[in-house]
């Protein structure tokens, strides 16, 4: 019997130690959440006020900018600030140019124009950018612009709404088709810009004469496919 009282009891005694102790840490956790709490809404509380008195700052600028008349007003906005909002710039070329090329033969004398939709690069350009755009033209020539005689790219006109681009071609100043030299000891066709190729001959250059090294270190220009076949031969011989 005795035992059971002391079993009892010593349960008794834990739970109400168990129970003191949770009520210790939820009063202690309570406190802490308080805390935070508070310190949450003190730091909130401050920079509300912050804010406040930075808005305060800048209206009272606005409005001192606005009483003495500072360069807010339409006109003098940057032109980046003109691109933001969407409108380009003076001096610029616009969506509705009208776009014409010409093409002048030297040959012939004959000058031809065609109206075309302004190609997507143009739009928005400077003169000093469509500059660039034609003198890189020129140093970067296509083989076929190359051979049809393009000697010169001219901006005959240019304004917002026009532009007017001409081509000068004179086929009398091609006076070869191909270009033959050596390239990595083989005896190599160039088309006549000198730089495309037009046949790997696989025809060793130390297998030539020496007159004939010494002509193609030179490099030399033909006229036709009939003349460049009669010299690949004669190598071949």
């Amino acid at each position: 019997m005795k035992k059971t009282i002391w079993y009892f009891g010593g349960i008794s005694v834990l739970c109400l130690l168990f129970c003191v102790c949770y009520y210790t840490s939820y009063k202690s956790a309570l406190r802490e959440f308080g805390r935070r709490t508070k310190e949450q809404e003190n730091s909130l509380y401050f920079e509300l006020t912050r804010v406040s008195e930075e808005n305060k700052m800048l209206l009272n600028r606005l409005a001192q900018q606005e009483v003495n008349g500072s360069d807010t007003e339409p006109e003098q906005k940057t032109q980046q600030e003109t691109l933001e909002a969407g409108i380009l710039p003076q001096n610029t070329v616009l969506p509705t140019v009208s776009y014409i090329e010409e093409t002048y033969n030297a040959v012939t004398k004959q000058l031809d124009s065609v109206t075309r939709t302004a190609p997507g690069f143009l739009i928005g350009m400077t003169k000093e950018e469509l500059n660039d755009y034609v003198k890189k033209y020129m140093e970067n020539l296509s083989l076929a612009e190359y051979e049809a005689g393009l000697q010169a790219y001219d901006i005959i006109s240019f304004s917002e709404n026009k532009v007017v681009l001409r081509k000068t071609y004179d086929a009398a100043k091609v006076q070869y088709k191909y270009y033959v030299n050596i390239s990595d000891g083989m005896v190599t066709v160039y088309y006549s810009d000198m730089k495309s190729v037009y046949e790997y001959t696989h025809i060793p250059a130390v297998d030539l004469s020496e007159k004939d090294r010494i002509a193609l270190s030179k490099g030399i220009y033909v006229k036709d496919r009939e003349e460049l076949y009669s010299i690949l031969e004669g190598f071949s011989s």
